[in-house]
């Protein structure tokens, strides 16, 4: 039984920080698309540090949730304040849960490969927001219609694009936002399409996540060979 002490040490500190992170990415972009896409960057910064504080896979996943919550709770303001539906904001949590698993489950997994628990973190964000960020710092390298098949290998399974499709008629698309607009090529010079369905995101992001994270658990089940010291041979009898 999970004392209630051990659920508070372990909620806590992650809470906080991520009720401050959602309340200032809903003061920076209010009940709009801006307030979806900053909680993916700032999960995706928050979540790999704050898992491996950790080292039980139960406090780990009460974490997680931790991390979550909050975002799903401010999130539900922009139903309340803009034409975005409830099943919408339902869907987006859906995404936000997987993508956080997954970061979850990528930062244990480096940390499974014998690397410290800073660098696992620190490798994660990076590639987290290498991942979130490729519309951006892919766009000099793109060809236009040439390049259309391989971005929409990548559009289909991302996370803020599953979100856009999700909330396109409350709010519109991404790239046709002032800022997006100057920062990429996608729909200038490289046409896309927004994912039918955010189930392939959903899936691959769960599937990462839920994986590493069981084979972590897995390793800290599995009980360990004893160590059998074996004493030192006696040395032979100096002869007389």
């Amino acid at each position: 039984m999970i004392r209630p002490r051990r659920i508070l040490s372990a909620t806590l500190y992650p809470f906080i920080l991520s009720a401050i992170a959602a309340v200032v990415c809903y003061l920076s972009a209010g009940p709009t698309l801006g307030l979806f896409l900053g909680a993916l960057i700032m999960v995706s910064i928050l979540t790999p540090p704050l898992i491996l504080a950790e080292e039980g896979s139960t406090n780990r996943l009460i974490v997680l949730g931790a991390i979550v919550v909050p975002f799903i709770l401010i999130w539900m303001v922009a139903p309340m304040r803009s034409e975005t539906r409830i099943s919408e904001w339902i869907e987006c949590s859906i995404v936000l849960i997987a993508c956080a698993t997954a970061l979850a489950g990528l930062s244990v997994g480096l940390r499974l490969a014998r690397l410290s628990a800073t660098l696992s973190a620190a490798l994660t964000v990076i590639l987290a927001l290498l991942w979130m960020t490729w519309p951006i710092w892919l766009s000099p390298t793109w060809k236009g219609e040439e390049s259309t098949a391989g971005v929409a290998r990548l559009v289909v399974c991302h996370p803020a694009f599953a979100i856009n499709s999700l909330l396109v008629r409350p709010h519109g698309s991404w790239t046709e936002q002032s800022i997006a607009y100057r920062l990429t090529d996608l729909w200038q010079s490289v046409p896309y399409t927004l994912p039918k369905s955010i189930w392939p995101c959903v899936l691959i992001h769960g599937s990462i996540g839920a994986v590493l994270l069981g084979l972590a658990a897995w390793m800290q089940r599995k009980p360990r060979e004893p160590v059998v010291s074996v004493p030192p041979e006696s040395s032979p009898a100096a002869s007389p």
